[in-house]
């Protein structure tokens, strides 16, 4: 714990160096703006893409401004429903951006992942606040910025939200970029299409595609927005050519996914893989995915439509989701090898060394499976033999001397463990071992740090625990009770986060060296109780997932 005892001095360092500020004296700008970025002493405004905004001005004064809801690309609504994002037609006359836009239309209206947190831990789950109303009209991003006007351009951090490519919101709490702006960056939240919306394909959608390509909307949804960031984010005081991605959970995995794709080249030049990763597993053909489709049109009945796709694009948004939800077969919101957006496997892009190479943090939390539990309520011993016999083939015996459990008790116990390694460890040092044999910096994590109250033990350093310590929200979960180490532990990792952004690197000021990852060193920093250095990336399960990984890579080549 004393490790981080020296960081408390390191905030107001950064507040010290936000970038320059331009305002304006008059009121009268409102009316005629003569240059694309300036501010009145009420509202700061700012030009992107042929419009004028309106933002709002954040925190303790002028040098804090947020601009919510821009539109980076045109609303997916009627025709453009399944179809690639397209540019937004300008609105004349200023545009307020100080709301948050409808989110997503998600596939389950629900906060129970952090209402489970809330109550296991004792809290009342109420505190825990529903997403808000939602939309297919919904590709819009936010700005935090501290540098409107700036002469010297910030570094950018691009957040791509998790829950699971079917859930989730740009505009959480816990991901306000007020606070990571203060340290020195411009931070833009993305929102992206989900479930069906995001991830249907279908031959008709394949037929009509210039590309034959169909089902990774939700992918250039995000290209989309990573190119206004390169269009606009200079005048929000950001550097264009400075481009942080981080994400969790789906939103990592997407990251990986953007790493493998030609389209992300050269939109990005750092990233930040936090609990994800586990694209590298997935060898979904445009076939497999068109199959989905066709389930879930005839789910929607309009199999027998001579026009299905005006007939599932005039469908009512609530009957598409419902349909979707009817399918439920593995990988449905996920994109699928249309050899445009996706040429290949994503595991066999990093194997081969094709994948977008950029500076890189990749890590996981100790305890990811434990607020994962209902996607596997009910373990058995048996049940876990079959899944592993049916994963592994010749190498299950392996497995399960390597998850070994003689009762339903200790099954499941081994089944929280397999599945944090399966979905979260052994795929993050997969990507590690790959960008670093290419020869680009690598530094992983391991996140251990659990909540230091009674029903704590139960969840240990559950998924997701790591993102307020990024964003330095911790105050905003008022159903987690915390100390004041975790505030230090937040400190130094969102400190760390930034100094990545604005330079490919983390270390740097009082933390502990965080050693560069390496191919048999395995090199990590564990962000915990204490913050250390160690070596070996789960040694022995994750070379089992590599020998895996290599037989499904070569039976699906």
């Amino acid at each position: 714990m004393s490790d981080f005892m020296s960081f408390r001095g390191l905030r107001p360092f950064l507040r010290q160096n936000l970038g320059w500020w331009v305002t304006a004296t008059s009121a009268l700008v409102l009316g005629s703006l003569a240059c694309s970025t300036t501010a009145t002493l009420d509202a700061p405004m700012v030009e992107a893409d042929g419009e004028r905004l309106l933002g709002a001005f954040v925190g303790g004064g002028p040098a804090e401004v947020v601009f919510r809801g821009i539109p980076y690309a045109a609303p997916p609504v009627g025709d453009r429903r399944w179809k690639p994002p397209a540019p937004i037609t300008p609105r004349q006359g200023v545009q307020r951006a100080t709301d948050f836009a409808p989110v997503c239309v998600q596939a389950t209206q629900s906060a129970s992942f952090y209402r489970h947190i809330a109550e296991t831990l004792g809290q009342d789950p109420k505190l825990v606040s529903e997403p808000g109303p939602s939309s297919e009209d919904c590709l819009y991003l936010n700005v935090w910025t501290p540098n409107l006007g700036g002469k010297d351009l910030l570094p950018v951090m691009v957040w791509i939200h998790g829950g699971g490519n079917a859930n989730g919101v740009a505009a959480a709490a816990q991901t306000d970029g007020a606070r990571l702006a203060r340290q020195g960056v411009v931070v833009v939240t993305i929102s992206y299409r989900l479930n069906v919306f995001g991830f249907l394909a279908h031959p008709a959608l394949t037929a009509e595609s210039e590309h034959g390509s169909s089902g990774n909307y939700a992918l250039l949804d995000q290209i989309a927005a990573l190119r206004w960031v390169q269009r606009n984010v200079s005048a929000f005081g950001g550097d264009p050519d400075q481009v942080t991605v981080f994400g969790e959970s789906a939103g990592a995995t997407d990251i990986t996914y953007l790493l493998a794709s030609p389209l992300a080249h050269g939109l990005f030049h750092h990233a930040a893989i936090q609990s994800g990763g586990f694209a590298v597993s997935d060898f979904r053909t445009l076939g497999e995915a068109e199959a989905v489709g066709a389930s879930f049109a005839e789910a929607l009945g309009v199999v027998g439509s001579e026009a299905v796709l005006a007939a599932m694009r005039a469908a009512p948004a609530e009957d598409v989701r419902r349909a979707w939800l009817a399918v439920k077969k593995p990988g449905t919101n996920a994109p699928n090898v249309d050899r445009w957006v996706l040429p290949d496997a994503t595991g066999r892009t990093f194997d081969e060394g094709k994948h977008n190479q950029v500076p890189l943090i990749v890590g996981f939390n100790t305890d990811e499976w434990t607020t994962l539990r209902h996607y596997w309520p009910d373990v058995t011993l048996d049940g876990f033999r079959q899944v592993l016999g049916t994963i592994y083939g010749p190498l299950a015996d392996r497995a399960m001397e390597l998850y070994p459990a003689t009762s339903d008790a200790e099954a499941a116990a081994a089944a929280d463990r397999w599945q944090t390694d399966w979905y979260f460890a052994c795929p993050s040092r997969f990507i590690a071992e790959r960008m670093a044999r290419a020869g680009g910096p690598v530094h992983f994590y391991m996140f251990s740090r659990a909540v230091q109250a009674p029903g704590g033990e139960r969840l240990g350093a559950y998924h997701g625990a790591e993102i307020p310590y990024v964003w330095d929200t911790l105050s905003v979960e008022t159903w987690v009770p915390r100390q004041l180490y975790d505030q230090e532990l937040a400190d130094a990792m969102s400190a760390a986060w930034v100094r990545f952004a604005a330079t490919g690197n983390p270390n740097g000021g009082d933390l502990p060296t965080w050693p560069a990852y390496h191919s048999g060193e395995e090199g990590f920093l564990q962000l915990g109780d204490t913050v250390r250095a160690g070596s070996g990336v789960r040694r022995g399960f994750c070379e089992l997932f590599e020998e895996l990984q290599s037989i499904r890579m070569a039976d699906s080549s």
